[in-house]
């Protein structure tokens, strides 16, 4: 039996095409696909998501910063021209990376700065849920950071 009922997707939570333009030698940054990839949903509005990957996209940059230099002094001019750089699913493997590291920044300021304004011990213990989680965002980003600079996950030295 035939239904009348048509289904729509649900429209995006930030407008159509809103990305994050981090200058022309890093790969530009999807809000939407961003909000999917850290699991943010719809509890953060649109103009709070896009300040987050801004700031996100800086870090990354500001830790990149003299890798970058040597890759422009080697004649990469974009962040996809360097190699090896093998692809995944359509896009290469440092622009995965890098929007990675700047997507856990991102997800670690946004987890920082909405605690929960309750007193009580339930808000209290939420409150700590959260800093754990921007941890595990920020270690995240590190270990991306860490992959484009071709350096171990982990430093570590004998004392």
């Amino acid at each position: 039996m035939p239904s009348d009922l048509i289904s729509t997707p649900p429209a995006p939570l930030s407008p159509q095409g809103s990305e994050i333009d981090a200058g022309a030698w890093w790969p530009k940054i999807d809000v939407n696909a961003a909000r999917d990839q850290v699991n943010i949903g719809g509890a953060i509005p649109h103009p709070r998501l896009v300040e987050a990957l801004q700031q996100g996209a800086i870090s990354a940059i500001d830790e990149l910063r003299e890798w970058q230099a040597a890759q422009l002094a080697a004649g990469h001019s974009k962040l996809e021209e360097v190699a090896p750089n093998p692809k995944v699913d359509g896009k290469t493997r440092l622009e995965l990376l890098f929007i990675s590291a700047v997507c856990s920044f991102a997800a670690a300021r946004l987890a920082e700065r909405n605690p929960d304004l309750t007193a009580t011990r339930e808000g209290s213990d939420r409150a700590d849920q959260r800093r754990a989680m921007a941890d595990d965002f920020r270690r995240e980003a590190t270990h991306a950071i860490r992959q484009i600079l071709g350096k171990p996950r982990t430093n570590s030295e004998l004392i």
